[in-house]
């Protein structure tokens, strides 16, 4: 159970503080290379190819999105914005955990059962009914 809510469990047993150190691990060089530049980190013995804002090279663009400017644009834009959107479904999730106590399948579960009472609405006028 993670903060007080039944059912709600994060990367199995680990705690958050677990998440959050393997998330600044794994995304804090990549994000250190962007920030300083990829060629400086050449004289520590680091080479990627590309220039500071998009690595660029095999290891990130295996497909060779980049060799086709105009569209490389608009499919940066697009990942952009998909980005943005599971952002907003992951909050979606999170809130729901926090007012219904469930996690989402059995958040689903309860609204297949009924769905005219276990709905948003059912949760504002206390209605719903979870199993």
């Amino acid at each position: 159970n993670y903060a007080g809510i039944e059912g709600f469990r994060i990367a199995g047993k680990q705690g958050i503080g677990i998440i959050a150190a393997c998330q600044a691990v794994l995304m804090g060089g990549p994000e250190y290379a962007r920030q300083v530049g990829i060629k400086s980190l050449e004289p520590v013995g680091v080479f990627l190819p590309g220039d500071q804002n998009y690595p660029g090279g095999a290891p990130f663009d295996p497909l060779q999105y980049s060799s086709k400017p105009d569209e490389f644009v608009d499919q940066a834009v697009k990942e952009i914005k998909n980005g943005r959107l599971a952002m907003l479904a992951m909050l979606g999730y999170f809130v729901q955990a926090a007012v219904t106590r469930q996690g989402p399948v059995q958040n689903l579960v309860d609204f297949l059962a009924d769905p005219v009472h276990n709905n948003v609405a059912g949760y504002l006028q206390g209605t719903a009914v979870s199993h």
